[in-house]
């Protein structure tokens, strides 16, 4: 009997005239522990457990403290992560049994990311895992609660030390369970907050000799500009080029009798900020005017935060990022040294920042890091309230399955691959992930972002309410490029709310490669879109597609998707080679139905066969180009397509052009859709004549019409689409 188990019989000794069912726990937690070091039971699973109230000197194997406090569970993921990386050097270095991580209930402040590597590895026959304890929610957290206020006028004031040392320095600010205003002019608008609030960029008839608007001033209505003394750490929340993306873009000097604002405003891709364009000033101590908005002093190291409740800061927590990252698993790239077999389940990851960047394109931060990582899971985990993304994997990862998540309320996206064509990550499955409300802080991120990846599979998530696009594939080059992706039954609805010219699903060809990319049986509803005028008028709905194949996207495979309500079509070919649309059904676009962008002899030889188009704006186009680059070898097969018009419009016999070769009589004249049909489609359930009330069970096809059997229209499998559609 080892000494602690000699301490625990004394002391259930002395308690046990008094309390039998406290020594009866012992007994069976003292049982517990030593069935679990026993070697006749080595290839059981060995548990250590996380508890807020843990200790660094207990062995980790209790889930709660015992009686004499003299052991129980350890208090940091750290502790456990050093704990097993002891228990694989008793075992020779290689793990005997599988090892879970039961992290009870409570928020864990991080001092530190929790880096893994390779010894922090698993196998696949003993993985190592890091979940949540049955029934109880742990939170992993960036962040350091801020406490020790004093009142000051309307506002709470924190002194932080740190902040003012210049060891701290943060973006975003948590009270209770949302993100506060860092402190802007205009105002918020909580009725309007897409599209009220805003300041629109001018430009006027002074001149500036060596500067460029756009790029480094922008003028400011006289009547809207703020009367401030100190501008000191002022910056541009500004959309740039024709609403692609934002960018947040300090501002360094301040002209005010001409009204001028001066700064570095061209990102690293080159877009500035255009005439007409939507900004916001923060981080500003003179712009801190209402309630829910706050500013951080780095010189005082003072924290200003004005209420919007009486109670403050009586029960409220509030809680400020001190890290762009939570957990990070770090293998080596250039040794092909993996970190595998690690999984994360039912944790809850929250309190990050973002950096300051002017790549949007390729946003730095992320909560979770796949580095050189293979056979890894995240699963059943909540990401919510981070400055990134969720999740990036990059460096060779691959075979990693993210599935199940909950993801919102975060300044990037989702998830991103990045890579190039040595280090991109491949062959993960992204999964049955719900992923809304994301883009808080930079708005060109998606719900998927694979900007460099090939082989992975993006399946049967749910995308809702982004500001851009729901998924993204990004060829820049021969160097970083995505192929071979398989992007299959996610639902993406209400996307481009804040952003145009793109799409729900995009690709990017600029490789001009054949991608072999496939994207089938999704569901799209609502591609919105929004925009300003040169002088400032907001535009909405404006320039968007369902799924767009930009940039000479080629050789990709658009089938079986669903796709409803759009502007601009519920598809665009831009200047690309040998895709093939087809068996996909195409509802409402506002203003044209099917679009076609070539920039050159390259586009050439692409299919647009047995799908149905219905829509029923009168003045709207069904085939769309531009006329002074329309070629014929656009489309090398266009036919058996149904199309259908609800609206009043008969597409055979009206004077329109509705094509780029003009009626549908001359599109038909000039080879196109001989074999196609006008008339209404062959649904189980008759068409709906609001057709923006359509559901995905509206969609089901009648396999006896004879119109199925003519154009050789194949059911969609509409009841896989979704998260409920995925088995794993």
């Amino acid at each position: 009997m080892n000494r602690r188990t000699f301490l625990t019989w004394i002391g259930l000794g002395w308690l046990a005239s008094a309390s039998p069912i406290v020594i009866g726990a012992c007994i069976a937690q003292d049982r517990e522990q030593l069935v679990s070091a026993s070697p006749a039971n080595s290839l059981e699973a060995i548990l250590f457990y996380v508890a807020p109230n843990g200790n660094d000197d207990w062995s980790g194997k209790q889930k709660k403290a015992n009686w004499t406090k003299t052991d129980g569970p350890f208090p940091t993921l750290h502790r456990a992560r050093d704990a097993i990386r002891q228990l694989k050097n008793q075992q020779g270095g290689n793990l005997k049994q599988p090892v879970t991580v039961l992290v009870r209930g409570g928020t864990y402040f991080l001092p530190e990311p929790l880096v893994l590597t390779p010894e922090d590895s698993g196998t696949a026959d003993f993985p190592v895992a890091y979940k949540a304890y049955p029934n109880e929610k742990p939170i992993i957290s960036g962040g350091r609660p801020i406490n020790s206020w004093r009142r000051q006028g309307n506002l709470w004031v924190a002194n932080l030390p740190e902040v003012k040392a210049g060891k701290w320095y943060f973006r975003l600010l948590r009270v209770r369970n949302d993100w506060a205003i860092r402190a802007r002019y205009p105002n918020f608008d909580p009725k309007n907050p897409l599209r009220g609030g805003w300041l629109f960029a001018r430009k006027d008839k002074s001149t500036r000799p060596g500067l460029q608007f756009g790029k480094d001033y922008v003028v400011v209505d006289p009547e809207q500009f703020p009367n401030w003394q100190n501008w000191e750490g002022a910056e541009l929340q500004a959309f740039m080029g024709k609403n692609w993306s934002n960018s947040i873009l300090p501002v360094t000097r301040v002209n005010k009798e001409n009204y001028t604002l001066l700064g570095n405003f061209q990102n690293a891709s080159g877009y500035r900020v255009a005439l007409g364009n939507r900004f916001f000033i923060e981080n500003v101590r003179e712009a801190l005017d209402s309630p829910g908005e706050w500013y951080l002093d780095a010189k005082t190291g003072e924290l200003f935060y004005w209420p919007t409740t009486p109670d403050f800061p009586n029960s409220v927590e509030v809680v400020a990022p001190a890290m762009n990252s939570l957990i990070v698993l770090q293998g080596d790239g250039k040794k092909k040294s993996f970190v595998e077999n690690i999984h994360f389940q039912s944790l809850t990851f929250t309190d990050t920042d973002y950096t300051l960047t002017d790549n949007y394109s390729s946003p730095a931060d992320a909560a979770i890091w796949l580095s050189t990582a293979r056979h890894c899971g995240i699963e059943d985990c909540t990401f919510v309230r981070l400055g990134g993304y969720g999740l990036r994997i990059e460096q060779h990862s691959h075979e990693n399955r993210i599935i199940r998540n909950r993801v919102s309320q975060l300044g990037q996206g989702g998830v991103i691959l990045l890579g190039d064509k040595a280090t991109q990550p491949f062959n993960n499955l992204i999964a049955a992930n719900d992923i809304h409300d994301c883009s808080k802080v930079y708005k060109n991120a998606s719900g998927v972002d694979i900007s460099s990846g090939s082989g992975n599979r993006i399946a049967h998530n749910q995308i809702y309410r982004m500001p851009r696009k729901g998924i993204l594939l990004r060829s820049d080059n021969i160097s970083s490029y995505s192929h071979k992706n398989i992007v299959e039954f996610n639902e993406i609805v209400d996307t481009n709310l804040e952003t145009s010219d793109t799409g729900a699903i995009a690709t990017l060809g600029r490789d001009k490669q054949a991608s072999g990319n496939i994207i089938r049986f999704n569901f799209i509803r609502n591609v919105v879109g929004i925009g300003t005028t040169a002088r400032g008028k907001i535009l909405s709905p404006h320039f968007t597609w369902g799924i767009y194949l930009d940039d000479y996207s080629s050789g990709t495979t658009v089938y079986g998707n669903i796709v409803v309500g759009t502007v601009l079509g519920a598809i665009c070919i831009h200047a690309g080679k040998d895709n093939r649309i087809e068996n996909n059904i195409f509802i409402n676009g506002s203003e044209m139905q099917i679009r076609l962008q070539p920039r050159d002899k390259f586009m050439a030889g692409n299919i647009f066969r047995r799908n149905i188009v219905i829509y029923k704006n009168p003045k709207a186009i069904l085939w769309y180009s531009y006329q002074d680059r329309w070629q014929r070898d656009c489309l090398k097969d266009c036919d058996r397509n149904l199309y259908w018009h609800t609206g009043g419009l008969n597409l055979e016999k009206t004077k329109r052009a509705i094509t780029p070769e003009g009626t549908f009589n001359q599109w038909q004249a000039a080879g196109f859709d001989i074999q196609s049909l006008i008339t209404e489609p062959p649904f189980l359930t008759p068409l709906k004549l609001n057709i923006d009330r359509i559901t995905q069970e509206d969609f089901k096809l009648d396999r006896d019409s004879d119109i199925v059997k003519q154009l050789g229209l194949k059911q969609i499998p509409i009841e896989r689409i979704g998260i409920e559609g995925f088995q794993a």
